[in-house]
């Protein structure tokens, strides 16, 4: 069984391979990692709460919920990121400059829900 800490560490080796997959200028890959990253780690909250996480709509339910219950409408912003990198793994309209802001957002998601896993955040990911 997957358990929220293994998500959540997934969630980070799927940041690391995103960059290294736009250093490479695998666009697409970066894009689909990076939607991993932000996918994972949300999972990994819901896993923790023992809440629904097994499809796309369940996940981005969830990313919505946590964000409202944190009132940290840049947790949602940063969710958003991952899920526009989705979009691009198929679509392929974003540039190298467009994918890096984006996981740049993840990657802020990625620490933020780290954080809250262990218990050192408050509202607005803030320590």
């Amino acid at each position: 069984m997957v358990n929220g800490n293994n998500y959540a560490q997934q969630g980070r080796r799927f940041l690391n391979q995103a960059f290294e997959e736009l250093s490479r200028d695998d666009l697409r890959q970066a894009s689909e990692k990076g939607w991993g990253a932000a996918s994972q780690v949300i999972k990994a909250v819901a896993d923790e709460r023992e809440d629904e996480h097994k499809g796309h709509a369940q996940v981005v339910a969830f990313a919505r919920a946590m964000a409202a219950e944190q009132n940290d409408d840049e947790l949602r912003k940063r969710f958003v990121a991952g899920a526009e990198l989705h979009t691009n793994f198929y679509e392929g309209y974003y540039n190298s400059d467009d994918i890096l802001e984006r996981l740049e957002k993840v990657s802020l998601l990625v620490d933020q829900v780290e954080r809250l896993l262990h218990g050192h955040a408050g509202p607005n990911g803030s320590k």
